[in-house]
């Protein structure tokens, strides 16, 4: 955590000698928001920034406010040497509510006790344990309610990190608030790093709000308050090495201050203007660390290497009974000498030793040796030599139980050179960890075994497998370094085993650099080794996620050597693979007609693969990620079901990788699409393409950007849609990722229809798609079959339409499933002659036909116009009417324009004319003259009392979006809290 004092520095204040945090006013008013609105909706605030730059003053702030106001606080905070350890973290937060466990069920209380070391006869569940969480914080929460602080979260171990995120999506119907404090992804000076090798917490994301250093005029102004002592001379080489950085601006002068009796000059100016500063020789990465480098060295060495003890032990070496036994057992000074020496010191402080607070007063808790600053703990293991830092963890592993985790952990970093057993144990507990869904944390152990095996094809064996489990776990940059190790251990020979090295290459590549090439060439071949008898031994763990990767990549390629391959295995895999592979590509050859992707469907055909996957569905295991989880989301993608769906998330929920929950949240994404969602889809989009561009994954990148193509196309923004071409159209097919391009291509069409340029909207459907072609294996091909229609339709291509549907119709597309059958529905009726009218009304009458409201008010509009030319003008303007209200809805201006002006046509005024746009229904409140539309008409519903679910479900957007614009709002209304809007509103237009 952050100076205790600290950032943006506490100044003194105006009224009753209240501090104020200087800089730190958005903080503190994001922070205000969300404790004052606690009891109308759950929310989460994460503050990021450097070491020294505020977050955990802002959080001490909030401790103290939220206590003020009578609300629960529970506390965590993050330990490095505990960052591997599963739920670590989750166990300091849930720890104080484990005496009332009565509103969990069985099954939670003992995945929960399990997760948290109470029970040793079970593995904790990810999926249980989260459940078993929200449930302890809502049972909490109805006493008082409840806010939840995560401090230093870049030390949170993954699983609790993946359950942190868990809470904050559903933390909308509670009186819970979760404030969370980290460090950023990468720090100047450094290369990027991945977010999830990073510790940036990225299942917390909520309202992020980056804390920047402070300006010349802020950190002035805090110098002045903390040091007023500090004469005008010394203050400009303070500002200048500080940098803006809080705790820089105090632990500077405290440093030139103890120094100065001995080092006048640093009081001084210096010499010139371009003459060197004190401190300009330290790295900005290490400067605030080396500040304490000479208060470590002074210490006796036994002092020192006691604290280093506790900085590399993590909370179990922080108990002072267990520290002061280690120190008996490693140095001859006595106990209370070395604790008198550390309190003297400054840099660390003993808090309810003994079953006290310090003071004599009972807290009934183990007493804890707590650092002055992490910074203190950090510079203890920088200046400590590799022996001393050795010597440390022998101690430590000796004063664990034989059976801990960490004993093992210490023991490898202890260990120089080789050692075959301990090697042994290593890859034991991995495997162990990775069995339970741990990928990312094994892997780092498993690279540890492998660098302490002694045989050099162990080794390398054990490195691939590390590879593996990183890849597995979303750790793609380790998989990156190990694989280049296996592959330096092999040279000039390729790495054993072969099949998992193909995989872990093929995935690291094709999620970095959005190149298919290693899949489609080595794996393939892995999969027939793993078919041999001498593949057996990775088979079932290898399988089914070989064959995931390579359906993906056969969807965006195309490429015929990944269908083969898929085709040839599918059998001897499980049920999901064989779904999967029918939900992309219909029957395996040889099943049905010759050549016909469905013809008259058999038992199991396409129409089948809804309820299989249902079935499917219900059978997968709700405690765990699995390969059939992974397959099944692919499933319902490719039946556009991902919505319809929701238990397919829950084995994914304590999977922290970015690159996992990325690949989740682009699904998602496209769901909100089709679902009418398009602000949330947009903003997901966008922001995962920025974030996946920043760390290197193209893939992801790729797939973000497809779905905000399809925002930006249905919204004629033909500017945008062109500004994909670089990475959709040109980087696709350079990396043979060609479905992407056509849909990229397929997108224009849609852009073209928006603005009614029915011609250039023809050429570009018929150069994609011939009129009666069904394309091989095309993955998005219904997506693009309205638009495909129309423009025929449009254009005046009707025959060519109405024949391009009957091929589609025999070839069964419909039978895919319900969002398959509505738009070719959808289609029928935009192409229909004298039973268009029938047509029509059967797109009305179809089940649930509002779940996709694009298709159907562009249905709407069309049969509006029909209306309107066989003279019949009433019904003609309620759909037209009906087509407006949606447009404007979905933020679709172009559409808007068309179905106002048909809307004019029929009933003049009606549609507000060109004017009428995007307007408004008539049930809208004019738009705020502060405001944009959308922030007015969301303000106007939080004031008259709606939660930020209820004006979602209105607006068709997702709580965490209403809570985004509502914090835009406030302060453009001069507001720190929703009790406010309603009044704020009126005196402000």
């Amino acid at each position: 955590m952050e100076a205790d004092d600290m950032p943006g520095g506490p100044v003194a204040g105006a009224e009753r000698g209240a501090e104020v945090l200087a800089g730190r006013d958005e903080q503190l008013t994001a922070i205000d928001a969300a404790l004052a609105g606690i009891a109308a909706a759950g929310t989460s605030v994460l503050l990021r920034g450097d070491p020294g730059m505020g977050k955990t003053a802002l959080l001490k702030a909030a401790e103290t406010k939220a206590r003020d106001a009578g609300l629960r606080v529970l506390r965590m905070t993050g330990a490095e040497a505990e960052s591997g350890l599963p739920f670590a973290a989750l166990h300091q937060v849930l720890w104080p509510l484990l005496d009332d466990t009565r509103a969990l069920s069985a099954e939670q209380r003992d995945a929960l006790e399990s997760a948290l070391g109470v029970r040793e006869d079970m593995p904790p569940e990810g999926f249980t344990v989260a459940g078993a969480a929200l449930t302890l914080l809502a049972h909490a929460a109805l006493r008082r309610p409840v806010v939840v602080l995560l401090d230093d979260l870049q030390w949170a171990d993954p699983s609790s990190a993946a359950v942190f995120g868990y809470l904050r999506r559903h933390l909308a119907p509670l009186p819970v608030v979760i404030l969370g404090a980290t460090r950023p992804t990468a720090r100047p000076g450094d290369e990027p790093h991945a977010p999830e090798e990073s510790g940036d917490a990225e299942g917390l994301p909520g309202r992020v709000i980056d804390l920047e250093p402070l300006d010349e005029r802020q950190a002035r102004r805090l110098l002045r308050a903390r040091h007023p002592w500090l004469p005008d001379t010394a203050q400009h080489r303070v500002l200048r090495a500080a940098g803006g950085n809080p705790l820089a601006l105090h632990e500077l002068p405290v440093q030139i201050r103890r120094a100065a009796p001995d080092h006048p000059a640093l009081l001084a100016a210096p010499a010139a203007a371009d003459g060197t500063e004190p401190f300009d020789e330290l790295p900005l990465g290490t400067r605030l660390g080396s500040l304490y480098e000479d208060s470590l060295r002074a210490l006796p060495d036994s002092t020192r290497h006691v604290l280093l003890v506790a900085a590399l032990g993590g909370s179990f070496a922080q108990r002072v009974s267990v520290l002061r036994d280690m120190a008996r057992h490693a140095v001859t000074t006595p106990w209370t000498e070395i604790r008198r020496r550390i309190e003297a010191s400054g840099l660390a402080r003993f808090d309810g030793t003994d079953g006290t607070d310090g003071a004599g007063r009972a807290e009934g808790t183990q007493g804890l040796v707590v650092f002055h600053h992490p910074l203190v703990r950090a510079c203890l293991v920088h200046i400590a030599s590799p022996a001393e830092r050795r010597a440390a963890h022998r101690l430590l592993a000796r004063a664990l139980p034989t059976a801990s985790p960490q004993r093992i952990t210490h023991l490898a970093a202890a260990t120089v050179g080789t050692d075959a057993e301990l090697a042994e144990l290593l890859h034991a507990r991995a495997d162990g960890m990775a069995a339970q869904g741990g990928d990312a944390e094994a892997a780092g152990m498993m690279a540890r075994a492998a660098g302490l095996s002694p045989d050099p094809a162990t080794r390398t064996a054990r490195l691939v497998a590390a590879s593996g489990m990183a890849a597995r776990g979303g750790r793609l940059r380790l998989a990156v370094e190990l694989l280049a190790g296996a592959e330096a251990e092999a040279r000039p020979e390729q790495p054993e085993p072969a099949a998992p090295y193909a995989f872990a290459l093929a995935y690291t590549r094709l999620q970095l650099h959005g190149d298919p090439a290693p899949s489609l060439e080595l794996l393939p071949g892995a999969l027939d080794l793993l078919a041999s008898p001498e593949g057996r031994d990775h088979r079932a763990c290898l399988l089914e996620p070989m064959l995931f990767l390579l359906l993906v990549v056969a969807v965006y390629t195309g490429d015929e050597r990944a269908w083969d391959a898929v085709n040839r295995h599918a059998g001897d895999a499980m049920e999901p693979v064989a779904l999967c592979r029918r939900a992309w590509a219909g029957p395996p050859p040889g099943e049905g007609a010759p050549g016909a992707r469905a013809g008259a469907a058999p038992t199991g055909g396409p129409d089948d693969v809804p309820r299989r996957l249902r079935e499917a569905v219900v059978a997968l295991p709700a405690d765990r990620e699995t390969s059939a989880a992974w397959l099944l989301l692919w499933t319902a993608a490719a039946l556009d079901a991902v919505g319809e769906h929701d238990a397919l998330a829950s084995p994914f929920v304590r999977h922290h990788a970015y690159v996992t929950q990325a690949f989740i949240e682009s699904l998602r994404a496209h769901d909100d699409f089709l679902h009418g969602r398009w602000d949330a889809a947009l903003a997901a989009a966008r922001d995962g393409a920025r974030t996946s561009a920043a760390h290197g994954y193209a893939f992801n990148e790729m797939l973000f950007l497809q779905n905000a193509g399809q925002v930006l196309a249905a919204r004629g923004d033909d500017d945008a849609l062109a500004a994909l071409e670089p990475l959709l159209g040109q980087a696709a097919r350079e990396r043979n990722t060609l479905r992407a391009a056509e849909r990229l291509h397929g997108l224009r069409t849609l852009c073209a229809l928006a603005h009614g340029r029915a011609d250039e909207a023809w050429d570009h459907a018929r150069s994609l798609t011939a009129p009666g072609e069904i394309p091989p294996p095309g993955p998005w091909f219904h997506l693009s079959l309205v638009d495909w229609v129309q423009a025929a339709v449009d254009s005046g291509h009707r025959p060519d339409a109405l024949r391009h549907l009957r091929a589609v119709r025999a070839a069964g597309a419909a039978r895919a499933s319900a969002h398959h059958a509505f738009l070719m529905a959808v289609a029928e009726a935009l192409a229909g002659e004298a039973e268009a009218d029938q047509l029509f009304e059967a797109v009305y009458a179809f089940p649930g036909a509002e779940r996709w409201p694009f298709p159907l008010a562009r249905a709407r509009l069309a049969h509006g116009a029909r209306l309107r030319r066989h003279g019949l003008h009433g019904p003609a303007a309620a759909r037209c009417r009906a087509a407006l209200d949606t447009f404007t809805r979905l933020g679709a201006t172009p559409w808007a324009a068309q179905a106002a002006r048909a809307l004019d046509a029929v009933a003049p005024g009606a549609g507000g004319g060109a004017e009428a746009e995007a307007g408004p229904s008539d049930d809208t409140p004019p738009r705020h003259p502060l405001l944009s539309a959308q922030e007015s008409r969301i303000a106007e519903l939080a004031a008259q009392g709606l939660t930020n679910r209820q004006i979602g479900e209105r607006l068709g957007l997702s709580p965490r979006t209403i809570g985004a614009h509502l914090y835009k709002v406030f302060p453009k209304l001069g507001i720190t809290t929703r009790a406010g809007i309603a009044r704020a509103l009126k005196e402000t237009r």
